[in-house]
Parts: C-alpha cells; structure tokens; sequence
C-alpha cells in the first residue's frame, strides 16, 4: 500500500509540474492577420495559415485588425492540421497592412479547400 501510495504521490507531482510548465510554456509569432467570411481570424507564417481561437480575455481582440496587417500572437502549441489550428492569448498590431500583402499561394489552397475572403479595400 505504501509503495502505491508513493508511486501516486510522484505521479501526482510530476501531473503538477508538467501543467505548471505547459502554463508558462508559451511562445509568440509574427504574422500576416486574414479573416474568413465566415468569421475565422487566420494568422499567415512561414508554415503556413493557422486559425486563431482566442483565449485573450477580449472578446473583441480581432475587431480593429484588417486583412495584410502584421500581428504578433502568443500561443503554446499549434495542430498540425491544413490550416493549422492554434489558442492565442495576446495579439499585438505590429504593423499595418493590406490584402496585397497576403501570399497569393495560400490564399489560392484555402479558396481550393472551400474557404471565402472578402479582400476589398
């Protein structure tokens, strides 16, 4: 009984330090911002588009962004799906932008796979 009582009790410790690390584990990334028609906030990376669920604490975070504009987002992981999917918890405007900045290649793959953008200016 002991020896399972310590075997829990390590693992137990060991549950709280790893939730205690992935907690600060976070890291950031620089990007082009591209809203789908259908509400999605997209973040542009060298890999690649990555859709954004934001946990920021502002429910607004994305309102003022516009397509091409250059953002700053932290995370702590990324899905490796096409798109990539991602939680931020800040987003930072870098610098503005506009839909000519956005790559032309991804933006055909998404249309490929059924994605809409409006990117008039």
């Amino acid at each position: 009984m002991k020896k399972l009582l310590v075997y829990f009790s390590l693992f137990t410790f060991s549950m709280i330090l790893f939730v205690g690390c992935s907690e600060n584990n976070k890291t950031s990334m620089t990007g082009i911002y591209l809203r789908s028609t259908n509400g999605s906030n997209i973040i542009i990376e060298n890999n690649g588009p990555i859709v954004m669920a934001n946990e920021t604490g502002r429910e607004n975070i994305f309102d003022d962004l516009e397509n091409g504009n250059k953002i700053e987002v932290t995370y702590d992981a990324i899905m490796e799906t096409y798109p990539g999917r991602t939680t931020i918890y800040s987003c930072k405007l870098i610098e503005k932008g506009s839909a000519k900045d956005i790559p032309k290649d991804i933006l055909d793959k998404l249309e490929e796979m059924g994605w809409t953008f409006d990117l008039s200016e």
